[in-house]
């Protein structure tokens, strides 16, 4: 038999021979795309969702998380390389010296190693300003012994407490009824001691509870206090020209060295 097989249409009344007309339809519909066949004209034409950079695929948008906004700093890398140079480098034979050249900054330490340039290990790029909710002068501030927080003591005689890898405040303590002059944590960082303008010298504890106070200074600043290397034992500079000893414990004075007859900013253990 020549020529193409002709097609059937099934009905409900039985199979009958398709037309040339009806063919033609049917073939023109397979080349139509499926929203635009007569069958689904009554929905609306596919609009492609815009992608932007909060929206990882279309139809699905990104939570906002605010860890992802705020800058940190990893500073493992300086440490690492820290202690390879304490154990494998010697100091008289290779000085470290910092290279200016962004392929050098793999090779950075931290600023207690770079004794003849320490300002080459501040990385400028992330160093910005942070201000607390009231601004007023800072006066003094002091590292947790474990690095991870900041203490500042401000004119307000308030304690801030710092994240020191997120730079944003964690909390608020009003400590002093006057300007803070000076903040130190003990060798053991059991305790921790703050001095004012009035010449009262606040202990904590790490959780920020005050349990002690004296006045070591009467009516002058407390410019500077310190510990001595046991704990046992701590030291003020005041602007009254002298600098005190006092026991930790009792809170009493030792001694009173009076060497300088002018006002005293600082003192050290």
């Amino acid at each position: 038999m020549d020529g193409p097989i002709p097609r059937l249409r099934f009905s409900a009344v039985g199979f009958n021979a398709p037309s040339t007309s009806v063919s033609q339809e049917i073939l023109q519909a397979a080349s139509v795309p499926f929203f635009n066949r007569p069958g689904s004209r009554f929905k609306a034409p596919y609009v492609k969702e815009p992608e932007d950079e909060s929206m990882d695929g279309p139809g699905r948008r990104l939570r906002k998380n605010v860890a992802n906004v705020r800058k940190h700093i990893d500073y493992s890398s300086n440490a690492l390389n820290a202690v390879e140079k304490d154990k494998f480098l010697d100091w008289f034979d290779a000085r470290p010296y910092q290279q200016p050249h962004v392929l050098h900054a793999c090779t950075v330490l931290p600023v207690k190693d770079m004794i003849d340039t320490p300002a080459d290990c501040i990385c400028t790029r992330f160093a910005r300003a942070a201000t607390n909710k009231v601004k007023c002068p800072v006066y003094t501030l002091c590292w947790n012994p474990d690095g991870r927080r900041l203490i500042t003591g401000a004119s307000s005689g308030e304690f801030t407490l710092w994240n020191g890898s997120a730079f944003n405040f964690e909390t608020i303590l009003q400590a002093h009824d006057v300007a803070i002059r000076a903040i130190r944590w003990s060798p053991d960082a059991q305790f921790m001691v703050s001095a004012d303008h009035n010449g009262f010298v606040k202990y904590w504890q790490p959780n920020m509870n005050n349990v002690n106070m004296f006045q070591a200074h009467k009516d002058d600043p407390v410019r500077a206090v310190t510990f001595s290397p046991t704990s046992l034992k701590i030291a003020t500079a005041s602007d009254d020209g002298t600098a005190r000893i006092f026991d930790f414990e009792n809170c009493q004075e030792d001694r009173c060295l009076r060497g300088h007859g002018s006002d005293r900013f600082t003192a050290t253990s």
